[in-house]
């Protein structure tokens, strides 16, 4: 299953602190039993939550986990609580692993109904909200090359997203 947070950074001006503390949250999240991967994303073009985490998960079981709550969620992200905006945490199912998508590539997030404005041959999975937030029933993420994917930004209902680093695993 794929957990999927996305999020603003309010606070700019700190952009690479947050980055430093963010990677050390990916970390901490893959110690923590049912989650084995984690890999970052930001929107090449505006968007109302321009940051995206897909974090490869067992099920909604492990957020109920005494790890997890020791560990992670709300309460442990510190002062970043409050410089991270339109944000939103939802379980999906529809894959079983998190895509592996290469520095050179893009993830594109689509929401229901907005799939017409893909390439015919785009490999897009359609995941349904099973947990946490469930702020959205049903999206669709594919991977794509720059080219194709670039040109999609700004198309409503379309985010082109590219890797803020590589897929970290357990």
């Amino acid at each position: 299953m794929i957990y999927m947070v996305e999020m603003a950074l309010l606070d700019t001006g700190r952009r690479v602190e947050w980055e430093a503390w963010y990677v050390a949250h990916q970390h901490r999240l893959l110690s923590i039993p049912g989650i084995h991967a984690s890999q970052r994303f930001e929107c090449i073009h505006a968007a109302a939550a321009p940051f995206v985490a897909l974090h490869e998960v067992d099920g909604p079981q492990v957020f109920t986990s005494a790890a997890y709550r020791e560990q992670a969620g709300p309460s442990n992200t510190g002062e970043w609580q409050t410089k991270m905006g339109n944000w939103h945490r939802n379980v999906f199912r529809g894959l079983e692993h998190t895509p592996d998508v290469p520095m050179d590539m893009r993830l594109v997030v689509v929401e229901r109904n907005c799939e017409a404005s893909l390439p015919r041959d785009a490999d897009l999975h359609w995941l349904e909200a099973v947990g946490l937030d469930q702020t959205v029933r049903r999206r669709g993420v594919a991977m794509m090359p720059p080219a194709q994917a670039d040109l999609l930004a700004g198309t409503p209902g379309i985010r082109v997203l590219k890797p803020l680093g590589p897929r970290l695993v357990t």
